[in-house]
C-alpha cells in the first residue's frame, strides 16, 4: 500500500518526537507544543510505512484496513506531523534509565551563595520564563542544544555526579527566593539547566509522557541520577524528548 501520494516514503517531521508506551504511540509536536496519541492496529501498521515511527511491542498484532490507515496518514500529513520531503537533521540524544535521585543531606560542603551566583540564578529563572512565554518547544530545544554544544567545548568543569550535586544544591538553596510551590516542572527544569550551564555543567533536559491517564513531565538528569525530582516519580514517564 502506498501512503505517500508522491511515491516517497513518509517520515516524521523534524519537529516531531515519538515514543511507544502502553499500546499507543505518543507524538510530541515541538512546533505547536501539542501531544497526540495514536493507538489501535493503525499504530503498528504505520511503522511499516513511516520512517522513524516506533513499533509498539506492548500491543498485540492486528491488521489495519487500508481505508483506515489511509485516512489516518492523510490527517497526520495535513497536520504537518508526517512529511514526504527530507526533514532537517534531528539532534538526537539519549538518557539512561533513572535509578537514583539527589540527597542534599549528603552534601559534605555547604553550598556557598555568592552575589555573582545569585545573579546567574536570577538570570536563568528569567530566561526560562521568557522562553516559555515567547518560544515553542522546538525553539527552546534548539537553544538548549546549541548552548550545550557551544559552551561544553570551552567548559573546564567536570560533569561528574559530585559537581552536579554541588551545583544543584546551590540552585536548590536559592530556589525558594524566586519559585513558589505552584511553579511547573518545565520552568524549574529550564531554570536549572540554565543555571548549571553557567556553572560549566551540562546534564540532560528530559520531557516524558505517560498514559492512563495521559500526563507529561519534565526533569533534569545526569547519567542515571535525577537532579530535580525523585527517580521513582520520573520512572512513570517514558522519555520523548532528550536534549
Amino acid at each position: 500500500m502506498r501512503v505517500a501520494t508522491s511515491g516517497r516514503r513518509l517520515k516524521l517531521a523534524s519537529h516531531v518526537r515519538a515514543c511507544s508506551i502502553e499500546g499507543q504511540v505518543i507524538l510530541l509536536d515541538l512546533r505547536h507544543n501539542q501531544y497526540l496519541g495514536v493507538g489501535g492496529p493503525q499504530s503498528n501498521a504505520l511503522a511499516d510505512h513511516v520512517e522513524g515511527w516506533p513499533r509498539n511491542s506492548d500491543q498485540a498484532q492486528a491488521l489495519a484496513t487500508s481505508a483506515a490507515l489511509s485516512v489516518l496518514t492523510k490527517r497526520l500529513v495535513a497536520q504537518g506531523l508526517l512529511t514526504d520531503t527530507p526533514p532537517e537533521p534531528k539532534r538526537e540524544a539519549t538518557v539512561e534509565e533513572a535509578t537514583s535521585s539527589l540527597d542534599f543531606e549528603n552534601v559534605v560542603i555547604a553550598p556557598r551563595i555568592s552575589t555573582r551566583r545569585f545573579g546567574r540564578f536570577l538570570q536563568a529563572a528569567a530566561v526560562a520564563t521568557l522562553w516559555m512565554r515567547c518560544r515553542s518547544l522546538e525553539s527552546i530545544a534548539s537553544a538548549v542544544a546549541t548552548r550545550r554544544e557551544r559552551l561544553h567545548r570551552a567548559a573546564f568543569e567536570c560533569d561528574s555526579l559530585d559537581t552536579m550535586t554541588s551545583g544543584t544544591a546551590v540552585y536548590d538553596k536559592m530556589r525558594p527566593f524566586v519559585f513558589t510551590a505552584q511553579d511547573k516542572c518545565l520552568h524549574d527544569s529550564l531554570a536549572l539547566i540554565g543555571f548549571l550551564a553557567s556553572e560549566g555543567l551540562f546534564p540532560r533536559w528530559v520531557i516524558g509522557v505517560k498514559t492512563q491517564p495521559f500526563g507529561a513531565h519534565s526533569w533534569v538528569q545526569s547519567g542515571a541520577t535525577v537532579l530535580n525530582d525523585q527517580h521513582e516519580n520520573v520512572r512513570r514517564f517514558r522519555p520523548i524528548l532528550v536534549v
